[in-house]
């Protein structure tokens, strides 16, 4: 799934337009983009939680050469799943979502 079929599906459930959707959706993204580079952590209820782990320097290894190669410190984002969202079982796509609204 991609952003454009996030913005389709929001659109045909709300009714509301889809410049409207889409700038919502945009913006949402750029909070996240922003808060993640300043290395906030997200938690998203239900969904779970995005934060910025500072990874070791290690080294690596030229596979071609077999020579060592230093790896800097960098900086990666993790996401960790919550309890709910991991119960969910993938196999059941008509399986409701405990924080689902039952309106359309």
């Amino acid at each position: 799934m991609i952003k454009k079929d996030i913005i389709e599906q929001i659109v045909k459930q709300t009714g509301l337009s889809r410049p409207m959707v889409r700038m919502v959706v945009e913006k949402f993204i750029d909070h996240v983009r922003k808060a993640l580079l300043e290395k906030q952590r997200i938690e998203l209820r239900n969904l779970g939680v995005f934060k910025v782990k500072k990874v070791k320097p290690k080294k690596g290894r030229n596979l071609r050469t077999g020579e060592e190669i230093p790896v800097p410190e960098r900086w990666k984002v993790v996401f960790k799943p919550s309890k709910i969202f991991m119960q969910l079982n993938p196999e059941n796509s008509e399986q409701k979502l405990p924080f689902e609204s039952t309106e359309k």
